[in-house]
């Protein structure tokens, strides 16, 4: 049996995933935002080992849910499932970054730096990565402000980010399965009353590489809904992109991803 920790997991795909490893018996730690969230979630999901609380929009509270992780252990699997879509700019505290484009691609990149490194770690991205900027220009706002902020944009963009950023892993965690997946549109809280795909085809892939029930050689790759190998856009392989985004969370940060 597994020892998985999934971020985001009081509703939609983090907890549905939660309840069925919890189901196989697998040890499952949840993530909540704040005390309310994770009791609300322990009661969904009453099998689960424990819930780690922190709010993924602060670096301190960020570098927090690293060190809880780390206190119980090394992990199975991390899938890294926490993020946002609609709402306003929302500059962080201690960053001053959106909070969008933090929870998507900054919390991912500190605790990448600091959970002591499991076997299997999962980015959650997007076909939506398609309609992104490919310029990586800009990624955090800094120039163009709130002004000129859209959150459809933004998630788009942050979504090819993370892609970059867990291709930017893949090719320095020698041993560790690092994927990426685009869970598909569903109509959770996150992706509203039209969307046309099924929480369980997410779900099915979820479940797959929390498990391991796949060739765990594979690093680098971009899972799509059903288990399925999907083809992202060809410029998440171009290296010097990758090495933008980690370059811009670094700086941001102060933490070096480790080779």
């Amino acid at each position: 049996m597994a020892r998985i920790l999934i971020t985001g997991s009081t509703d939609g795909f983090g907890l549905e995933t939660a309840c069925q490893l919890v189901q196989q018996n697998h040890t499952v730690y949840l993530h909540a935002r704040n005390e309310e969230r994770a009791a609300a979630a322990l009661a969904q999901c009453p099998g689960a080992a424990g819930v780690l609380i922190a709010d993924l929009t602060s670096v301190v509270e960020t570098r927090s849910l690293a060190e809880q992780a780390n206190a119980i252990g090394e992990f199975d699997a991390v899938i890294l499932n926490a993020g946002m879509l609609h709402g306003p700019f929302r500059e962080t505290p201690d960053t001053g970054i959106p909070a969008m484009v933090f929870v998507n691609v900054v919390a991912p990149y500190i605790l990448a730096c600091l959970l002591t490194r499991p076997k299997r770690l999962v980015f959650i991205s997007s076909t939506l990565h398609r309609q992104a900027d490919t310029s990586v220009k800009d990624i955090f706002w800094f120039q163009r402000g709130e002004q000129q902020f859209q959150d459809f944009p933004a998630y788009c963009d942050a979504k090819l980010h993370v892609l970059l950023l867990a291709n930017a892993v893949a090719r320095r965690f020698e041993g560790t399965s690092v994927t990426a997946v685009h869970p598909g549109w569903v109509a959770t809280k996150m992706g509203g009353e039209s969307a046309t795909d099924k929480l369980e085809d997410g779900v099915e892939t979820y479940v797959m590489l929390a498990e391991g029930d796949y060739d765990q050689s594979l690093t680098g790759v971009y899972f799509e809904p059903k288990r399925k190998i999907g083809e992202p856009l060809s410029i998440t392989a171009d290296e010097n992109l990758q090495e933008v985004v980690v370059e811009a969370c670094r700086d941001v940060t102060g933490l070096t991803l480790p080779a």
